[in-house]
C-alpha cells in the first residue's frame, strides 16, 4: 500500500513513489538498492520540512523500512552503491532519449523522463554540499533537462500535436536552465493533470526501462546471462587429453594404484613352493650295525598360505568443489536459516550475477561469499 505524505513533506513524493515502483521489480538486483538510497535521500529531505505529528510520523515509517534494508546494505561499500545508483539513473535516462530522438515520444517517455530525474537527484547523496565537479553538474543539467521534457511532451500531448523530437546537448534545448524554478512544481502537475499519466506501482516504466533496448525491440526480456557447464571458462571442456594421468584426483575417478602386496598371517614367512633340496649327505663309512646313523629326514615342504581376500583401494567418492566444502561444514553449521536471511542470499546471488554481466569477478565472488555467510556457511 503507497505510503500517505502529508502535504507539509509532499517534497519527498517522488522519491518514496520511485522506491514503492522498484520494491515491485523483482528481476534486477539493482532495483532494491536505488529503492534504499530512494528512501534514504527522502529521509534526509524531508527532516528540514517535517514539523507535525504527521510528518514526523510519515519519516518515522521511512526509517523503520531502511533499519529494516541496513544489514544487507551495509555489505555494499559507499563507492559500489554510488556506482550501481549511477548506472541505473543513466540507463532510465539513456532510454527516453533514445526513445525522443527517434521521434517516438508518448506518455511513456514522459513518464520515463520524470523518473530518471528523481533518479539522478538522489546521487546528490553521494557527493558534498561543495562539490562542483564535472560529474556532479552534469547530473544536476540532466535532471533539469528531464523534468523540463517530460513536461514538453505531456504539453503536445494535451494539445493533440505530436512532441517535437530532440535529445539531450542539442542547440534546441539551451534554454532548459532558464526554467529550472518553474519545472519543480509544473511537471508533477502536468503528470498529474491527466490521469493515464499518473505514475503508479503498476506503471509499466520500470520494467521497460531497466533492461537495454538500445539492441531488443520494447518489451523484450534480457535473460540474465548464467554460465553453464561448459562454456564458464572453469572447466569441463574439450581439453581433458592433456592431463589423462592426473585427472583422476581432480574429478573423483579411480586413480590407478599397483596391485597390494600378498597378505600373509602374522608369524608365518612366505616359502617358496618349489624348493631346490640340498644334495643328500654322504654315507657314513660302515660301522658296527649298533652304531649306524640313519641320514637326517628332507626338510618338510611348507605350501604357502593361500591369502584370503584380496584388498583393493575403494574408489574415491565423485565429489565438487563445492560439496565438498558444504559437507565439511554441515556438522560445524547447523544453524537454522530464516526467510529473512534466505531472501538476503537470494539478493547477493542476483548482485552476483549482475557482477558476472559486467565482467566482474572479484566483485561476483565477493557476493557469494557474502550469500553463504548469510546462510551460516
Amino acid at each position: 500500500m503507497p505510503l500517505t505524505i502529508p502535504p507539509e513533506v509532499k517534497k519527498i513524493t517522488p522519491y518514496v513513489r520511485r522506491a514503492e515502483e522498484l520494491d515491485r521489480d523483482k528481476g534486477n538486483p539493482e532495483s532494491r538498492l536505488v529503492s534504499y538510497y530512494c528512501r534514504q535521500y527522502a529521509v534526509h529531505t524531508g527532516i528540514s520540512l517535517a514539523t507535525s505529528p504527521a510528518g514526523k510520523g510519515c519519516l518515522g515509517e521511512l526509517l523503520g523500512n531502511l533499519e529494516a534494508e541496513k544489514v544487507i546494505m551495509d555489505s555494499f561499500t559507499r563507492d559500489e552503491s554510488k556506482f550501481l545508483c549511477t548506472k541505473f539513473a543513466d540507463k532510465i535516462f539513456d532510454k527516453a532519449d533514445l526513445e525522443d530522438r527517434t521521434a517516438g515520444a508518448n506518455k511513456n517517455t514522459a513518464r520515463t523522463f520524470y523518473a530518471a530525474a528523481s533518479f539522478l537527484e538522489i546521487l546528490q547523496q553521494f557527493h558534498g554540499d561543495d562539490d562542483n565537479s564535472e560529474e556532479v553538474e552534469e547530473q544536476k543539467k540532466k535532471s533539469v533537462y528531464s523534468k523540463w521534457k517530460a513536461t514538453e511532451i505531456l504539453k503536445a500531448i494535451k494539445e493533440g500535436r505530436t512532441p517535437t523530437s530532440g535529445g539531450y546537448g542539442e542547440d534546441n534545448n539551451d534554454a532548459v536552465a532558464d526554467d529550472e524554478d518553474e519545472q519543480e512544481e509544473e511537471v508533477p502537475k502536468a503528470v498529474a493533470s491527466d490521469e493515464s499519466v499518473e505514475l503508479t506501482a503498476h506503471t509499466p516504466y520500470v520494467v521497460e526501462t531497466v533492461s537495454d533496448d538500445n539492441d531488443k525491440e520494447e518489451g523484450e526480456e534480457t535473460p540474465m546471462n548464467i554460465p553453464t557447464n561448459g562454456d564458464d571458462g572453469s572447466g569441463g571442456g574439450d581439453d581433458d587429453d592433456d592431463g589423462d594421468e592426473n585427472s583422476g584426483d581432480e574429478e573423483g575417478t579411480e586413480v590407478g594404484l599397483g596391485p597390494p602386496p600378498a597378505y600373509y598371517p602374522v608369524g608365518i614367512e612366505p616359502v617358496d613352493p618349489y624348493p631346490i633340496l640340498p644334495p643328500a649327505p654322504p654315507m657314513a663309512p660302515p660301522k658296527p650295525p649298533m652304531t649306524f646313523n640313519p641320514p637326517p629326514p628332507a626338510p618338510m615342504d611348507i605350501p604357502p598360505p593361500v591369502p584370503t581376500n584380496r584388498l583393493t583401494p575403494p574408489k574415491p567418492k565423485k565429489t565438487s568443489f563445492l560439496g565438498g566444502l558444504v559437507g565439511s561444514n554441515n556438522k560445524k553449521m547447523n544453524k537454522k536459516v530464516g526467510k529473512v536471511e534466505i531472501a538476503d542470499a537470494t539478493e547477493l546471488t542476483r548482485f552476483a550475477l549482475a557482477a558476472l554481466d559486467d565482467k566482474d569477478a572479484d566483485l561476483a565472488a565477493d557476493r557469494l561469499q557474502q550469500a553463504l555467510k548469510m546462510l551460516g556457511r
